[in-house]
């Protein structure tokens, strides 16, 4: 039987894509002006509560063409498994010094379960099990408020997975459809595989290394299977450091090139990898019982199995 290959839709075996929290208006402007024209697609991860001062109509015009995707409203950290904490009442905090312990809590004003703590990062917010919960699915609720039910189909961790159980069960059991991103910058260690488990995926670059590991991903040769290069984590990130021309760059070599990779959402990306492991050989068929149209090449020849499908091989 002769053998044939996975392409993703633009018949390559590469894609681009990004995946950008927060949702920092201001410099999310910017971050598009850059990566829009240049046909580059990804995902932008919100926290509801910053979008307030926007009407729904301003920000669906915004992010259109973007996918949205739930990035915890208040963006907390929750409590470790295992760890004592010790909760101030709401009078100590006008006098509270913070002194660097993890395990100090102030209540944060109006919210139940939420709490300031400082890091070895600076100040941040802590919430317990139920707040947290509570929070991603208000901040659920109020992101499809704004772009419409449906919407919105995948977590993005603030500071990463978290270390409770219950919180990562939680959140697990919300079902999203695309997974959810674990994060922690892979580089090029995976030599570019599509994530093993879209529950737990990681990024490859961020605004400091964007180039030079984008420049390994373009090298990289064909091994005959899909890749994948995501690159985040924040917009302000690069007017913090400074490097908006790094972006620029990376627009102007490795965009408007539809023919070398493929722009797509994060949530496009993975919706086609599960359509393609569902994809079945049966005799001399290929069979795709799946709503998407599968790109492959067979003998050397571009071809289209159409979902719902078969497809005839010798």
């Amino acid at each position: 039987m002769a053998s044939f290959e996975l392409l993703y839709p633009n018949y390559s075996r590469k894609c681009i894509t990004f995946t950008i929290d927060d949702g920092n208006i201001k410099m999310d402007e910017k971050f598009l002006s850059i990566v829009r024209p240049a046909g580059i697609k990804g995902s932008f991860n919100l926290c509801s509560h910053s979008l307030t001062q926007y009407s729904p109509e301003y920000l669906r015009s915004f992010y259109e063409g973007y996918e949205l995707t739930n990035h915890c409203k208040y963006h907390p950290m929750a409590m470790v498994d295992g760890v004592e904490y010790h909760i101030h009442s709401a009078e100590e905090l006008e006098s509270a010094v913070f002194c660097g312990k993890e395990t100090e809590l102030y209540p944060y004003p109006g919210v139940e379960g939420l709490y300031y703590v400082m890091t070895a990062r600076g100040k941040r917010l802590m919430a317990d099990n139920t707040a947290y919960l509570r929070l991603a699915e208000e901040c659920h609720s109020e992101l499809e408020k704004i772009f419409g039910r449906g919407a919105v189909n995948a977590y993005v961790w603030p500071f990463c997975e978290q270390k409770n159980h219950a919180v990562v069960e939680g959140i697990r059991a919300m079902g999203y459809r695309y997974g959810i991103r674990k994060t922690g910058c892979v580089l090029d260690s995976t030599d570019f595989a599509p994530p093993a488990d879209i529950n737990a995926w990681s990024y490859n670059a961020d605004n400091r290394n964007l180039l030079s590991v984008m420049e390994k991903y373009e090298s990289a040769k064909d091994n005959g299977s899909l890749r994948f290069f995501a690159f985040g984590v924040h917009s302000w990130d690069f007017e913090r450091d400074g490097n908006w021309c790094d972006l620029e760059a990376f627009a102007d070599k490795y965009g408007s090139r539809p023919n070398d990779y493929w722009y797509a959402t994060v949530g496009e990306i993975f919706e086609y990898l599960s359509a393609v492991s569902k994809l079945r050989v049966e005799g001399n068929r290929i069979v795709n019982d799946t709503d998407s149209d599968i790109y492959i090449n067979y003998n050397g020849e571009r071809h289209i199995v159409l979902a719902k499908s078969e497809f005839n091989i010798q």
